[in-house]
């Protein structure tokens, strides 16, 4: 009869595993102004070149956008119009980007989601050729997601401890969610057991965020500071007195909650600065 769990062996025949390149591997990563790859624009791209023998060689450019970074792509990947504006633009990259890529299959993570698209159509802008014929794509967050599944069966047999998940038609998953969410709180002393501060930790939030969406923070004097952007952890109110137009970009932008325009707004006021309201 086979053993079911691995031995010691096994464990270490397993741990020295590599991949079998017949060509080089090119792991690709990008920061971007956006999320829609067909509109963003790459800020920095990264390529790590791995040869069928081993070696490595890891090349990192910052690239001028050819327009704005948005506050929030910023308060994201760090990178400000400051750190850009002396770069080169993709186009001057892209030639012998391409010629670099030519023999190598690509890999990343959510590489088919995000990066590989938004790669291409900087390609295509730039009016570079770049085909995708007889390359292996390899997808790092969906192995990740196949070896460990995030939908509601996986969940339950892990915190309701219980192989045989309610059926969709049995009228009982909403019962078997309660048991999953229960088994999370047991399963670890980080959860908040309160529901709003359980509701503001599964976002991200802190506890000491002064908005729901933990783009301000309490100060210990009882200030609020700016939790995001090129003025994380100053003073809401100050900067509102040196940077006024900033903190009302922040107060009639859409992206941000109601509450969060509404503190922008109110250290306006007090800043003796007239906004017009509109929260909804």
């Amino acid at each position: 009869m086979t053993e079911a769990n691995p031995n010691a062996q096994d464990l270490e025949a397993i741990a020295g595993r590599e991949l079998a390149l017949e060509r080089p591997l090119a792991v690709i990563d990008t920061e971007s102004t956006g999320l829609n790859p067909e509109t963003a624009r790459i800020v920095r791209l990264g390529v790590l070149r791995v040869e069928p023998d081993g070696r490595r060689k890891l090349r990192s450019e910052l690239v001028n956008p050819g327009m704005p970074i948005p506050e929030g792509a910023t308060a994201v990947h760090g990178i400000t119009d400051d750190d850009v504006a002396d770069r080169p633009p993709f186009r001057a990259y892209a030639r012998a980007l391409a010629e670099s890529l030519d023999d190598c299959d690509i890999a990343g993570f959510a590489i088919e989601r995000f990066h590989l698209p938004l790669l291409l159509a900087e390609f295509r802008r730039a009016g570079v050729d770049f085909s995708m014929d007889n390359r292996a794509v390899i997808d790092v967050m969906s192995i990740y997601h196949r070896l460990e599944p995030r939908d509601f069966d996986s969940a339950y047999r892990r915190y309701a401890a219980d192989d045989n998940p309610p059926d969709r038609s049995s009228g009982q998953r909403s019962e078997a969610a309660f048991e999953i969410l229960l088994g999370q709180l047991r399963s670890s002393e980080d959860l908040p057991v309160e529901p709003h501060r359980l509701a503001r930790w599964a976002r991200g939030v802190p506890d000491s965020a002064a908005d729901e969406d933990g783009r301000f923070t309490y100060l210990d004097s009882g200030g609020v500071a700016f939790n995001f952007g090129k003025y994380s952890g100053e003073e809401l109110a100050k900067v509102a007195e040196s940077d006024a137009g900033y903190v009302a970009w922040v107060a009639s932008n859409p992206s941000f909650s109601a509450e969060s325009r509404s503190l922008a707004t109110d250290a306006l006021a007090e800043a003796g600065h007239e906004i017009e309201r509109d929260l909804d």
